[in-house]
């Protein structure tokens, strides 16, 4: 399949990030520098220069975005996977480890840092979805017992059949683990397209709802800084409350795409193999 190298969905992908944050900061903080930086003061000059004028700002939050999404990947994808485990393997119902459950010291303490760096999330997870056990904050589902082990091993055959992986230690109790989901989603997107389009279209709403999440984490801890610390400032726990919000809504967005990007390679590849059956 063909492939565009620069989408609608990526540019927007970034680009709404990139200008949201610019938009608070400018008009919720009050940093009156940024207009003048992105030249976006008002011109009394013909059209074409008005729409000149806007140019730094689009390349400023597309840019702005690109950092965010960085970030957003580092940071709350991470989180993600410590603490539901890969969606190629909740999707088989494979319990997480304890979120501080790595090989080390150093690697707990980062977790734990990692928890406090995204603390409206993490709090609002282990609130809601953990300790109140609120269905509709359980983004990150298994599939039906079923249809997970007809899946899982349709999954198996096209690793084996198709891409020659040795499967000979892959069980549904570990789900489809070693990353071995990347390449069955390489090769549908290589062998159909009807699913790769809908798989592109996940990644894309997967990684505009984790890069908006970051970007109300960002705007969180300034309005934490303001409240505190700047006297001037207008900031109020409402900001806290609505920025921590916010960022678990879209966060619970980005669980929700990034599992059905996963289930989408999953199914794709099991419809391919009974097609090819």
């Amino acid at each position: 399949m063909k492939q565009n190298p620069f989408s609608f969905y990526d540019f927007l992908g970034y680009m709404i990030p990139g200008a949201v944050l610019l938009y608070m900061l400018t008009f919720v903080f009050g940093v009156d520098n940024l207009v003048t930086v992105l030249h976006l003061e008002e011109t009394k000059n013909s059209t074409a220069n008005q729409l000149l004028s806007f140019i730094p700002a689009v390349i400023g939050c597309y840019l702005l975005g690109h950092a965010l999404a960085i970030g957003s990947s580092a940071i709350i994808e991470s989180f993600t996977n410590y603490s539901n485990g890969y969606p190629s393997e909740f999707l088989f119902a494979v319990k997480p480890k304890p979120y501080l459950s790595s090989s080390s010291l150093v690697g707990n303490i980062g977790r734990a840092l990692l928890w406090l760096l995204i603390f409206p999330i993490s709090f609002l997870k282990t609130l809601l979805k953990d300790r109140c056990k609120i269905k509709i904050f359980n983004q990150a589902k298994s599939l039906p017992k079923p249809l997970r082990e007809a899946t899982f091993n349709k999954c198996v055959k096209i690793l084996k059949d198709k891409i020659e992986v040795d499967t000979s230690n892959m069980h549904i109790d570990k789900g489809i683990d070693g990353d071995y989901l990347r390449l069955l989603y390489h090769f549908i997107f290589e062998n159909s397209e009807r699913h790769s389009l809908k798989l592109q279209n996940y990644v894309a709403l997967y990684g505009l709802t984790r890069n908006v999440s970051f970007v109300f984490i960002l705007l969180f801890w300034i309005a934490l800084y303001s409240w505190l610390f700047v006297e001037s400032s207008n900031i109020d726990s409402t900001y806290l409350f609505v920025f921590s919000m916010l960022a678990y809504i879209f966060y619970l967005g980005f669980v929700k795409f990034y599992r059905r990007y996963s289930l989408e390679a999953v199914m794709a590849s099991t419809v391919y193999n009974v097609k090819e059956s």
